[in-house]
């Protein structure tokens, strides 16, 4: 589900007073203190908390998960020298963007993760980003799930590449991990996509058009992300400042690749969804069609008996020498019925000569 958090109309710049659905939950801070020996998990209670038992001597990583408590958001990022508008973008949402500063790199991107409590359900979750020397912070927008249980689980692993790294080996994990999880939504889109043409060549119904016009939402939604993603870790490649260590540009490579994929597979799934769009277009008029040739020619069969039996049902007076002699035949009503029969089994034969059964 993709939700809006915004300022309202006339809101003056920088303020925090935001409008939409913005989580109403407390949010929690957790602080993780590592280096290559030591790795420690700390719950704060709040902003002061972390900066508190934030340690030069280690790497640092803050994670504010809910931004409802706006105080908090903005006691952090002062901590760390954003500027009240990066703040605002913290809490509103945002396009993929990066800007930096004296302090460190700040950035913005959007996780889109599959919602397995729903069928072809997607969550969407903006994830703000500053990092410097020795210290990542983190924003999620929600409290509701954790994407990043794989990086935790690596950190609190001894001996891995990880817990050997900088902090800016912490945020490209992040992003990467942020960008794998592009991957099982495209897959989901996948099979989903291959069901669907099976139904919509079989049975062509609204509940087959409905999902395929979710799917058709997802991917517009992860085209808006991945490509100023790409930018993003673009930026981050030609990086000037420092806070990007050369031993990292590696690894941020292969972060743009994997963007780059996700790019090309949900643009090869997009024109496959349009293809889609045809196939039950087509599959639908196909279907009236043959319910309308069904139709003409049941239609067909009995416009020439309904002739023969309007004819005969007039009851004309049979003691006139021009009315119908047949009344008082015999057989006629046997006759009569022959007669239907001859003409539609010849019909039959026509249609069937034609090609038209």
């Amino acid at each position: 589900m993709i939700k809006l958090i915004y300022h309202k109309p006339g809101t003056a710049p920088a303020s925090l007073q935001v409008e939409g659905s913005m989580e109403t939950m407390p949010p929690v801070i957790n602080l993780i203190r590592y280096d290559e020996t030591t790795y420690e998990e700390i719950s704060c209670g709040d902003a002061a908390s972390a900066i508190g038992q934030l340690d030069r001597r280690k790497m640092n990583w803050i994670n504010v998960e809910g931004l409802h408590d706006t105080e908090n958001v903005r006691i952090l990022a002062s901590h760390f020298g954003l500027n009240p508008l990066m703040i605002e973008d913290i809490v509103t949402t945002q396009r993929p963007k990066i800007e930096e500063t004296d302090k460190g790199i700040f950035l913005i991107t959007t996780m889109i993760y599959r919602d397995t409590e729903q069928s072809l359900g997607v969550e969407v979750e903006q994830l703000s980003m500053f990092f410097n020397k020795n210290t990542v912070l983190t924003f999620q927008s929600e409290n509701r799930k954790d994407p990043f249980t794989g990086v935790r689980k690596r950190l609190a692993q001894h001996g891995t590449l990880i817990r050997k790294s900088a902090a800016d080996f912490l945020a490209y994990a992040l992003l990467d991990n942020a960008i794998d999880h592009f991957f099982p939504v495209l897959e989901m889109i996948g099979t989903e996509s291959e069901t669907l043409e099976e139904n919509l060549i079989r049975n062509p119904t609204k509940a087959a058009l409905k999902d395929l016009f979710q799917n058709k939402r997802v991917l517009l939604e992860m085209r808006r992300i991945a490509w100023p993603l790409r930018e993003v870790i673009g930026h981050l490649l030609r990086d000037d400042s420092g806070f990007v260590k050369e031993s990292t540009r590696m690894f941020l490579k292969d972060c743009n690749d994997h963007v780059t994929q996700a790019i090309d597979i949900s643009e090869s799934f997009r024109d496959l969804t349009a293809g889609l769009m045809d196939i039950y277009h087509s599959s639908l008029s196909f279907r009236t069609n043959e319910i309308m040739r069904v139709l003409t020619l049941v239609s067909t069969f009995f416009i020439p008996l309904t002739f023969l039996a309007g004819v005969y049902g007039m009851n004309f007076n049979t003691e006139k020498p021009c009315n119908m002699p047949e009344l008082n035949w015999a057989y006629g009503y046997p006759a009569f019925w022959l007669v239907v029969l001859l003409t539609a089994g010849g019909m039959l034969l026509f249609f069937r000569g034609k090609k038209w059964l």
